[in-house]
């Protein structure tokens, strides 16, 4: 069956040069099964690197990783009043303070322009207030900013913001342990080239090698995918392969179904021949459910082994094309 193949050296390559930028302060942003790669494999191998800190999106995530990692945030949780003890959950509005467990520990997410999650800046003093009065563990603060992959004003605007914040919360806390504060995510981390000061740094897709603004970060892709081979024919001249026929050969030719479609997380391709491989071969015909066919090169055939050439031919982000690969593929490091 199709398999995702993990590039060990180049992800510890990564880790590396992330950690040393951030001078070891990182959180690993491993939700949505690390962004498709595999969150349990790496966050094992991640620890055995020394990566402690992990952020997910939710309790069920956060249960897998606990025997690699020592410190978890949730990102997205829905406050209920049985919050654990063991993980750090991300405060998203003022109302989550009221109904979370007292005792609970908390990262507090600051708006600070994005508009989309957070303590708004005129709610830091009645935040503070809450926390103190419903006995909850105050261990940090974060934002994420909105436009840090466009050139303009507003990573400046929240990064002061931000600033102003964490001043705050300082004035207004007693805590004998030193808080965490972590506002800069991938795109900001690469942006940044001043330091970072006392904060962590909390990076996804960086980790994975998909670098956007630092090129001298040399930062590697992690994941190739492969699928296998389920046939091959000859495909007469005249002949189409595949629903609707929509490719037709103009010459006799050698063609194979490998095991992978858009019921494997592809995005669904139904054209004539212009969508490539990583071998530069054309995808053949309407991409199925379970596969896809192009030219036979062997028993394996490399589908990608780096999302931005299928994100620029579908028109979105590497994001996309990588978290939408099903948790049900096999995955190995290489």
């Amino acid at each position: 069956m199709a398999e995702i193949r993990l590039n060990k050296k180049n992800y510890e390559h990564n880790l590396r040069v992330i950690s040393k930028k951030a001078s070891g302060r990182v959180i690993l942003v491993l939700k949505s099964n690390a962004y498709g790669h595999g969150a349990k494999l790496l966050a094992k191998t991640a620890s055995e690197l020394g990566f402690k800190f992990c952020a997910v999106k939710n309790e069920q995530e956060a249960y897998e990783l606990t025997q690699y990692m020592q410190e978890i945030l949730i990102l997205s949780h829905i406050f209920n009043g049985s919050e654990k003890d063991d993980f750090i959950y991300a405060v998203n509005s003022l109302d989550d303070l009221k109904t979370a467990k007292s005792g609970t520990k908390i990262h507090l997410k600051i708006d600070t322009l994005m508009h989309r999650n957070g303590i708004d800046l005129s709610e830091i003093d009645t935040a503070l207030k809450i926390i103190k009065e419903r006995n909850l563990q105050l261990l940090g603060a974060f934002t994420h900013f909105r436009s840090a992959d466009e050139m303009n004003a507003d990573y400046f605007v929240q990064k002061q913001n931000f600033m102003l914040v964490k001043a705050r919360i300082k004035e207004q806390t007693d805590s004998k342990d030193e808080l965490v504060f972590h506002s800069h995510a991938s795109a900001a981390f690469e942006r940044n080239l001043s330091g970072f000061d006392d904060e962590y740094v909390r990076v996804g897709m960086a980790q994975l090698g998909y670098a956007q603004f630092d090129k001298n970060l040399e930062l590697k892709p992690v994941l190739s995918l492969w699928a296998r081979r389920i046939s091959a024919r000859t495909l007469k001249a005249t002949q189409g392969v595949g629903y609707g026929a929509k490719f037709i050969a103009q010459k006799d030719m050698a063609v194979a179904t490998y095991d992978i479609g858009y019921g494997g997380g592809l995005l669904r391709y139904g054209g004539q021949g212009e969508l490539l491989l990583a071998n530069k071969k054309p995808m053949l015909g309407k991409m199925s459910m379970d596969s896809f066919s192009c030219e036979d090169v062997g028993e394996w055939v490399c589908v990608f082994d780096d999302a931005r050439s299928w994100a620029k031919f579908f028109n979105t982000i590497e994001y996309e094309i990588l978290v939408k690969l099903s948790p049900f593929i096999d995955r190995k490091w290489v």
